[in-house]
């Protein structure tokens, strides 16, 4: 979701190939929760930072689908997964501070391990906050920083700086558990929990729905 990582003519092209290469396993890993939070989305979504497509296949047949996606090396990949699973595709290469959608007009919007990429993630929380109708659902699937003085804090402070030049600029150590518990929602559904994987700094997520 950074657009100054994902456009960069190296790095690009390394991430489309590899979040195109890892779906399978993604989806081993986080489909269940994605299938029990996506469940009766309705016919237009919203996605911020859609990457390769890697969830158009928890959507139905013939949604909508508004991809928020600025890195320009995913979208072929994202044009392939929109084609397989039959679903509208709409691309906006826009980052995640800077939607172009009105005021009020999204039911449902999509954001799975983004949050910690983006330059400014309160100003791209306010803008979801910002396009959702009232009663709109904001559903998300992040990592987050671990608890201070663990070993998984050590890990993410020292991996921080090669995480964040190969993967987007992403933040090993971002706290977007707090950053959505002060964004002013008027209901958050929120479940701290460790997904152990090989790759460590991202083990502490959190997964929910903010309702506007």
């Amino acid at each position: 979701m950074n657009s100054e990582f994902g456009n960069n003519a190296i790095r690009g092209p390394i991430n489309a190939f590899i979040f195109n290469a890892l779906s399978g396993y993604m989806n081993r890993m986080f489909g269940a929760s994605k299938r029990r939070l996506f469940k009766n989305h309705p016919e237009t979504v919203v996605e911020i930072g859609t990457g390769a497509g890697a969830n158009m296949r928890y959507l139905r047949r013939g949604t909508k689908l508004i991809a928020i996606e600025p890195n320009i090396y995913m979208h072929e990949n994202l044009k392939k997964s929109a084609n397989q699973y039959e679903i509208n595709i709409e691309i906006k290469t826009l980052t995640g501070e800077s939607i172009d959608l009105p005021d009020n007009s999204c039911d449902f919007v999509v954001s799975t391990l983004v949050l910690c990429s983006v330059n400014k993630p309160e100003q791209c929380i306010a803008q979801i906050k910002r396009i959702l109708k009232p009663s709109g659902s904001f559903i998300f699937i992040e990592h987050v920083k671990a608890n201070e003085k663990s070993l998984l804090s050590l890990i993410q402070n020292v991996m921080h700086k090669p995480w964040h030049w190969f993967f987007e600029g992403c933040h090993t150590n971002r706290d977007t558990k707090q950053l959505l518990e002060l964004a002013g929602f008027s209901k958050l559904e929120l479940t701290s929990y460790n997904l152990y994987s090989p790759f460590l700094p991202i083990i502490p997520q959190i997964r929910g729905r903010a309702i506007k």
